[in-house]
Formats: C-alpha cells, sequence, structure tokens
C-alpha cells in the first residue's frame, strides 16, 4: 500500500512540475497588420503603436505577429498616390494571410473600406480613433459587421470646460488649424462643438493661414482669449509641420493661454486638460483585436474609447499664466514641475544634515574627553609632584648624617673664628688685623651654612615646577655637595668627568637635583659589599650629536637582574628590602616631563651605569 502511495505522489509531483510547459506551449500565429493614416514618426502613431503593443504582451498565449504600414496622407492625399498605396500593398503582401486589421484615423479606414475587396478580403477590421459620425456611417453602410474599433468623443466639451473652468472670465475662443485632411476633421468636429457655447464666447478663426499669419495673430490676442490649438499638420502655403512642432510656434508667440485635446501635446505648450490617451486607444484597440482573433464576431463587440482619456497639466504653463494648482480638478496629474532643492536633493540634504550632527557629537564628544584628558593629566601632574616632593624627604632623610656633617663643618669654624677673633681684641695691643681676618672666615662660613640649608628647604618645599635654563654641571656639583659626609661615602671614591661648554637645558633645577641624588644613593647602595679597589662612582656629563645633553651615574656594584631590567622604572617594584618602589618611577616620569629619556643597563666590566639624556634649550 505505501509503495503505491509513493507511485501516485511522485506522478502528482511531475504534473505539477510539467503543468505549466504544457500551459505555455504558443498557439496558432497569427498576423496582425496595422493601417497608420500619417507618417511613421506622427506623434499619436507612436503612443497608440505603444499601446498595442503592450495589450499584446500582456496576453503571451496568443503568438500575435505585427506588420505596420503609413499611408503618409497629409504629405500624400491624392487619389493617384491612394491607388498607388494600394497596388502597393496588393503586391507586398499577397500570399499572407491576416487575422485582424487595425486602423488608426478616419482616413485609414475609408481607405480600407474602399480597397479592402482587393487586398484583404473577409478580413475583419478595428478602427481606432474615429469619430462618432464614422461609427454610424459604418452601421448605415452594413460594414458594422466586420468592424468595430474605438471612437475619439467629440473633444470640444472636455476642452473648453477644462479651460474655461481655469480661465472663467474668457470672452473669445481663437480656433488655430491647419489645411491637411486630419486638419480639418479636426477642426469640424470642434466647430460642431461650440455651437454649445456660441451664445456667450465669441469665435476667433486662425484656421487654414499660413504660418507667419497664425503666428501674428495668436500674438496680438487680447487677455480674455483662449487659443484652442486642434490640429497644424499642412499650412495654406502647402507647408508641412509636425504638429507638435506647430503648436510650439503657436504657444510661444501666443499671448493667451493654449489648449487642445490630446496627451501628446502635453508639454509642447497647452496648459492641458483631460485629454485623450492615444496609448489607452491603442490598448483598447488591441484588446478588441484579441477578442475578435477569439472568435468573437465585430458586430456583436461594442465601440469602446469612453475611458481613454487623462486629466493632465503642464506646471510650467501654469506657471506662466498664473494659474493655482489648487484650481485644477481633483486626481489631476501635474508634469514637468521644477522640483526645489529640498525635492531635487532631500537625501543629500538628510545625509549632509545627518553627517553634520553626527560630526557636532563626535566633535563634542572629542572636546569632553579632551577636557576630562587635560583634568586628568593636571591631577596625575600633581600627583606626581607629591610623589617626588614625598622621594626627596625620604631622600634627605637618607642623607641626614651627611647634612649635619656639611653644617657642623661651617658652624665648627665659625666657633673658632669667633673664639680667635676674641682672643685677638683681648691682647694688650689689640691685632685689629687678625681679628679682621677671623670675621671675614665667620662671613665666609655662614655663607656656607645659609647655602646649605637654602638647598636642602629648595628641595624640601612643595611648590609647582619652574623651568628654566640649567646648567647640568653646576646641578650635579650641588648634588654631590649633599653627600660629601663621610657616614654616605665611606671608603667610596666619585670620579666626574663633566664637558665643558655644556649646553643649557630647559628645566626644574630642584626636580633635577632629585633625579641625581636619587641614581647617586642607588649606586652607593649598589656598592655595599663590593672589593674596597672598587667602591667608587663614576660621574660623566657629555654632549650628544644629536643636540642633546647626557648625564651618566656609574657605579661598580653587583648590576641589574636581567630578570628585573623591564621594571625598573615601574611604579613601586623595588630590589632593595626597605625601599617603597619610587624613585625610579619618579625620575623616570621627571625626565619624560623634561622630554627626555633615561635607562638603566649593565657594564661590561661589572656594575651598572644610569643615565638620562634631556634636549638643550636650541634644540627646543
Amino acid at each position: 500500500m505505501k509503495r503505491i502511495y509513493r507511485i501516485v505522489f511522485s506522478a502528482l509531483l511531475l504534473l505539477l512540475i510539467f503543468q505549466p510547459l504544457y500551459g505555455a506551449q504558443p498557439g496558432e500565429m497569427k498576423r496582425v497588420l496595422i493601417l497608420y493614416s500619417e507618417d511613421k514618426t506622427h506623434p499619436a502613431h507612436l503612443m497608440i503603436d505603444q499601446g498595442i503593443e503592450e495589450a499584446f504582451r500582456s496576453k503571451p498565449g496568443f503568438d500575435v505577429q505585427l506588420y505596420s504600414e503609413y499611408l503618409d496622407v497629409s504629405r500624400f492625399g491624392d487619389p493617384l498616390h491612394e491607388q498607388a498605396m494600394a497596388d502597393f500593398l496588393r503586391r507586398k503582401y499577397s500570399g499572407i494571410e491576416f487575422r485582424v486589421i487595425i486602423t488608426v484615423y478616419p482616413y485609414a479606414l475609408d481607405f480600407l473600406l474602399a480597397h479592402r475587396l482587393a487586398l484583404f478580403p473577409g478580413v475583419p477590421v478595428i478602427a481606432a480613433v474615429i469619430g462618432k459620425s464614422h461609427a454610424e456611417k459604418l452601421e448605415r453602410s452594413g460594414a458594422r459587421s466586420f468592424v468595430t474599433g474605438t471612437i475619439l468623443a467629440n473633444p470640444v466639451t472636455d476642452v473648453m470646460d477644462s479651460a474655461l473652468h481655469l480661465k472663467p472670465e474668457t470672452k473669445r475662443i481663437a480656433l488655430v488649424g491647419g489645411t491637411a485632411p486630419n486638419d480639418v476633421y479636426m477642426e469640424q468636429g470642434f466647430r460642431q462643438g461650440f455651437g454649445a457655447y456660441a451664445g456667450r464666447i465669441g469665435l476667433i478663426d486662425l484656421t487654414k493661414l499660413s504660418m507667419e499669419e497664425t503666428l501674428s495673430r495668436v500674438g496680438s490676442l487680447l487677455p480674455d482669449t483662449l487659443v484652442i490649438y486642434t490640429s497644424l499638420l499642412k499650412d495654406k502655403t502647402g507647408k508641412i509641420y509636425v504638429p507638435r512642432e506647430s503648436l510650439q510656434l503657436v504657444a510661444k508667440a501666443s499671448k493667451a493661454p493654449v489648449f487642445s485635446f490630446a496627451e501628446t501635446f502635453l508639454g509642447f505648450g497647452i496648459v492641458g486638460g483631460r485629454l485623450v490617451s492615444f496609448r489607452e486607444h491603442g490598448r483598447e484597440a488591441a484588446a478588441l483585436a484579441l477578442r475578435v482573433m477569439g472568435d468573437e464576431s465585430p458586430a456583436s463587440i461594442p465601440f469602446g474609447g469612453e475611458q481613454a482619456y487623462v486629466s493632465t497639466y503642464d506646471w510650467r504653463e501654469l506657471k506662466r499664466w498664473g494659474i493655482s494648482e489648487k484650481a485644477l480638478p481633483p486626481g489631476s496629474t501635474v508634469k514637468f514641475k521644477s522640483l526645489s532643492i529640498w525635492e531635487q536633493y532631500w537625501w543629500v540634504i538628510l545625509s549632509s544634515l545627518s553627517f553634520m550632527v553626527i560630526e557636532t557629537v563626535l566633535i563634542m564628544g572629542l572636546f569632553v574627553n579632551f577636557h576630562k584628558r587635560k583634568r586628568a593629566e593636571i591631577e596625575a601632574r600633581q600627583r606626581q609632584n607629591e610623589l617626588a616632593h614625598v622621594t626627596r624627604v625620604a631622600a634627605m632623610g637618607e642623607l641626614t648624617s651627611s647634612l649635619a656633617h656639611e653644617l657642623n663643618q661651617p658652624l665648627a669654624a665659625i666657633r673658632n673664628y669667633a673664639n680667635a677673633a676674641q682672643r685677638f681684641l683681648s691682647q694688650s695691643e689689640p691685632n685689629l688685623t687678625k681679628a679682621r681676618e677671623a670675621l671675614e672666615g665667620i662671613i665666609r662660613d655662614d655663607r656656607r651654612a645659609a647655602e646649605v640649608i637654602s638647598g636642602v628647604r629648595g628641595l624640601l618645599k612643595k611648590e609647582e615646577p619652574h623651568y628654566g635654563p640649567v646648567d647640568l654641571n653646576e646641578v650635579l656639583q650641588e648634588s654631590l655637595s649633599f653627600i660629601r659626609s663621610d657616614s654616605v661615602l665611606e671608603g667610596l671614591s666619585i670620579e666626574t668627568e663633566l664637558a665643558r661648554d655644556l649646553p643649557r637645558v630647559s628645566g626644574d633645577r630642584v626636580q633635577l637635583q632629585q633625579v641625581l641624588l636619587n641614581l647617586i644613593l642607588n649606586a652607593v647602595d649598589a656598592m655595599d659589599k663590593p672589593k674596597p679597589d672598587l667602591r667608587k662612582l663614576v660621574m660623566k656629563t657629555e654632549n650628544e650629536q644629536d643636540g642633546r645633553v647626557k648625564v651618566s651615574v656609574r657605579d661598580f656594584g653587583s648590576g641589574i637582574d636581567e630578570m628585573q631590567r623591564e621594571k625598573l622604572f615601574e611604579l613601586f617594584h623595588t630590589t632593595k628590602p626597605g625601599g617603597m618602589g619610587l624613585g625610579l618611577a619618579i625620575c623616570a616620569r621627571i625626565i619624560h616631563a623634561h622630554r627626555g629619556s633615561i635607562r638603566g643597563e649593565n657594564n661590561p666590566g661589572g656594575g651598572a651605569t644610569f643615565s638620562f639624556t634631556l634636549p638643550t634649550t636650541d634644540n627646543e
């Protein structure tokens, strides 16, 4: 049973898959001849041709092959040309069977009715865009049995109503038309329909004139006049025009708004209105042809064309004649409208505004971040200065014995000088010369003691850095003066190699003293248990080739542990048992704040060298 179900399911599936292929099989090819009254470039013919092709393409089940012929009646409308065209078509299509013939405009229908039996006997006809009078004529002649089509109702009512709705103050209508058969046919239709308005609107006849006369007359019309353009294929002199080109000439010269009946004229000078759509006429004609090819009798198919209209206006002409869009009938379409800057480039404007908003937000964010960063940098500098002050105080604590020694020496000398001066003055004959020398010694050693105290106060004082020109040779010597006591430098020899004419650097003197003191004390600590002959420091200043000054402190101690080398200048990293891990980190921050660099490295012969470089004032 399951096997039967599978077979049935597979068969249904195959049927569903291949069914569209069978449904899409084309039927018998059916040929359709389209007979146009005018030449191939006639605008209405082009629109009708588009409508016909669109309608046939919408019915893929019909395999339709189209043939088109153009009688060009406006240029060649004499009987000899008509007979020549009939002979040409008979020879050209001999042996070809047409299923339907579509004629466009009344002349093509009249031509076919006159020669149908000789050319295409028995072929049904779709007459597109004919007047109501032609449809009635078909009924009377019996041709209605094989003819149906689309009727172009008298457009006068639509044109007049549209024009008077927009210009109710109108008192006169100027009718413009030519001399070609289609010109005359359209003019007659307008004259017939104008009868309903004859009592209240005057008629100015500008038909069958030369183009020069027509342009001159429309150029002198009064403001209460409207121009109705019918068709102008040929003027009085026999000169041929394309209807839309002649309309452009008329509209440009006219002192009054121009109206007409056809959508093909929109954009060439007419204001607009309820206009005939030739494309819709083409679609309806093709739809009627499809019904006939489906074996319906033309006699049973009523004429169409009643809905082949569009309500559309030219924005440029509305602006030219001061007509408000609010006055247009509801549902109307306005074409050729000049778009505003916003309408043309709204997406560019929105994109630009969005970009500007995003950019503004980003700039504000960057400004806020920059402000926060500056504040953080200020706070960091404050913390750094505080740490530097702490380390200076700590260093001074380590140097108390040295400082006491530095002060004891001048104080002891002062006491000795004072005793000597007292002895020299207490003699029976005071020795004023010796007393004066003793007093000068007191003054000299007092100045020395004051310098020591001033230096200590500078190191201990907490204040903002003060940058100025600094001689590093002097800073190095001042730093050494703090550690001259035997308790600090016991058994230690100091060698200095100071470069001559050393350029000055821009920096804070106290902070640079702190760096040197820290490096010297670290070097002393590194040599706590070396051999006596190696307990020495080598301090050196030198010029670098890149315009910088280098200061180095070399010891002969145990050197730098390679495992700790990368962390030498990190905060709270120390190799001393009681160290805080601040000294070298503060040194590094001070040197970096001075736009310099600091490093530590082992010496090939043992010990280590710590050095820093600073830019000179010439390189600022």
